[in-house]
């Protein structure tokens, strides 16, 4: 890849729009008098509550609006790499956080790969320079396959061994050298990947063999051994991430392992279903989601993380969409509709994404203004109600699986401001 392919990847940050124009208290008679400095920008109540934005692709915190709605979440999570560059989204973190201060910003970090692109080409370590130091950190931990060929997770992509504590050592270096080398000083990690075995693509292109991070000839999947050396890994990961930067910095996990391991998620500040409720949970997911005499529920797992540092941050996300045809046409709905009552009920967070395909920056189309909850969710089984300052939130559980798991309404003072009721897709 050449510099200046590179450069395009990381164009430089679009320029400041608008001079901030203010009225001074200079008198015209005094030209030597002070001038007043422009009012700070204002504190924004996050009024979107229960928003989480989950971004792995760029997201351009330099535009003006989007950083005006991005402020209004709880948490964001975006690649480090985007945090960090040298080039784009500078003083980022800082302008949301004097949006609302109560933000929290988070890094995104693969915690078993490395891109190869980020060490391929000196101009790397100009344009990312938190990139071109990981790969060359991590390049003498990449992993080899049962046929001794390189380990890749997906195109692009080599899986790291970090069974080697020498190789957990190496990614807690790189991250504590750049925490406060840039101007965005994120809040914590986010780990994407932490499952009870370490997930990769069924087949790469040119990839021979299968996973083996123990080199001892046995599949992955075929040795619970090295899955258990994995798991093991993975929580020495998180403690040793901690004993390094300390307890304040948050640990929101990705995968299935925290969802289904109490213990583990007692370790981290939060975790993020992916494709909610399809991990996780089984059978009629979503119904187990929500039911209270199930172990594993949300109204469960809600309480399993640390809350240190102001979380549980417990976030659903699905970024897929159904379109239902009934007499009266047809309309889309997204699932993260779905899943929004879901989080309101059990007070956990909610991820909108665009329909493209990777986990990308949403944003919900209707805007709510409940305030804060008067109690918990009340009910069982097929009807949960809970209510709030401003409303209520209802769910009456039909199939309890997607693609139409249960009928909700939310109602604020107003009235019904979004519901869905197969086979009426019009309210």
């Amino acid at each position: 890849m050449s510099k200046a392919s590179v450069l395009n990847l990381f164009a430089a940050a679009l320029a400041l729009s608008g001079a901030i124009g203010a009225c001074t208290t200079r008198a015209i008679e005094d030209p030597l008098a002070p001038v007043t400095p422009p009012p700070p920008p204002p504190v924004e109540p996050a009024s979107a509550s229960g928003i989480a934005v989950v971004s792995y692709a760029y997201l351009d915190l330099d535009d003006a609006a989007v950083q005006a709605e991005v402020a209004r979440a709880e948490l964001l999570v975006n690649e480090m790499t985007y945090l960090w560059s040298p080039s784009r989204n500078q003083g980022a973190v800082a302008a949301l956080k004097a949006r609302n201060p109560e933000l929290k910003v988070l890094g995104y970090v693969n915690a078993q790969t490395s891109w190869l692109m980020w060490g391929d080409d000196p101009a790397v370590q100009d344009v990312n320079p938190y990139g071109w130091d990981w790969y060359h950190a991590t390049r003498p931990y990449w992993s080899t396959t049962t046929t001794g060929d390189t380990m890749m997770a997906w195109p692009g992509k080599v899986v790291l061994n970090i069974l080697d504590p020498a190789c957990r050592e190496a990614m807690i270096d790189v991250l504590a050298d750049h925490w406060q080398a840039h101007s965005n000083v994120v809040d914590g990690v986010y780990w994407d990947h932490f499952n009870t075995n370490l997930w990769v693509m069924d087949s790469v292109p040119g990839r021979e063999g299968a996973l083996d991070l123990d080199g001892d000839g046995t599949a992955h999947l075929d040795d619970e051994d090295e899955q258990q050396a994995y798991r093991d890994a993975s929580t020495a990961l998180v403690l040793e991430l901690r004993a390094r930067l300390g307890g304040h910095v948050i640990q929101v996990t990705n995968g299935n392992r925290a969802a289904l391991d109490s213990t583990f998620a007692g370790l981290v500040d939060g975790m993020l279903y992916e494709n909610f409720p399809q991990v996780g949970f089984w059978g009629d997911n979503m119904r187990q989601a929500l039911d209270r005499s199930a172990w594993n529920s949300l109204f469960a797992s809600r309480h399993w993380p640390r809350t240190d540092n102001g979380g549980p941050f417990v976030i659903l996300s699905n970024k897929d969409r159904i379109t239902i045809n009934t007499g009266q046409g047809s309309r889309t709905y997204r699932y993260a509709d779905f899943a929004r009552p879901a989080a309101l009920l059990t007070g956990t967070l909610v991820s909108y994404h665009s329909p493209a395909q990777e986990m990308d920056y949403g944003w919900p189309d209707v805007e709510l203004d409940l305030g804060a909850p008067l109690g918990e969710a009340q009910g069982d089984g097929g009807l949960l109600v809970r209510n709030f300052e401003n409303g209520t939130v209802t769910v009456n559980m039909t199939s309890g699986d997607l693609p139409i798991p249960f009928h909700f309404s939310i109602t604020e003072s107003r009235g019904i401001v979004q519901s869905f009721q197969f086979p009426s897709i019009f309210p």
